[in-house]
């Protein structure tokens, strides 16, 4: 179970607002979400139950919040891809291979591993399904900030042969579909990224009659 003498281990010296995200990130590792509670967060952050709720107002936003934090750590991975490689199918290529490695992310496997559970009626109860959402029907802010991690860095690959139309909606398949394989992995992270590669450099040679309008 989490250790209520993690402030030392978390980091005193820490923003607030990431101890709090730490103490929640450590309890859904170890426990669960559905063990997850304010006060327990608190005693772990070393801070009081009254500052979370401040910092982060009820459970879900925190659920969110903790997400959309881990989830902002792969997006620096594949801006970094992104800006690393020349050829800009190899560059999506290996982003999306290194956000596939999600899947081991201890996190966000034990978010993945509770709903699947849930789901199946193999175990655990409905609340260790309550942060799914944030990587599906509520993943609005994920996909945004995905889109405009790549659109910012696409200007470095000039004469794609696309429309800005064009453009923005192989982005959003293209985040759309390394999302979907995140969420129900089927081959290796390697293999999956060759696949998505190779749509990828379809799009580009083979642009359809008529575009994205």
């Amino acid at each position: 179970m989490a250790d209520a003498a993690a402030p030392d281990r978390l980091g005193a010296d820490r923003p607030v607002r990431e101890r709090v995200l730490d103490a929640t990130a450590s309890i859904t590792v170890e426990d669960g979400w559905g063990a997850v509670t304010m006060a327990k967060v608190a005693g772990i952050a070393g801070v009081s139950r009254q500052t979370v709720y401040n910092e982060y107002g009820a459970k879900p936003a925190l659920g969110q919040a903790m997400v959309l934090r881990e989830l902002d750590r792969f997006l620096t991975v594949v801006a970094r891809e992104l800006d690393t490689h020349d050829d800009l199918v190899e560059a999506i290529r290996a982003a999306a291979e290194q956000t596939l490695l999600a899947q081991d992310n201890p996190l966000l496997n034990r978010v993945l591993a509770s709903a699947h559970q849930v789901s199946a009626g193999s175990g655990g109860s409905g609340a260790e399904a309550e942060l799914l959402p944030f990587l599906t029907t509520d993943a609005g802010p994920l996909i945004v900030a995905a889109k405009d991690v790549i659109a910012a860095r696409i200007t470095r690959f000039p004469d794609l042969g696309l429309t800005p139309a064009e453009l923005d909606a192989a982005i959003d398949a293209i985040v759309r579909l390394v999302l979907s394989h995140v969420m129900q992995p089927g081959a290796e992270p390697a293999r999956t990224a060759d696949h998505l590669a190779w749509i990828v450099a379809r799009v580009l040679r083979e642009p359809a009659a008529g575009g994205a309008s």
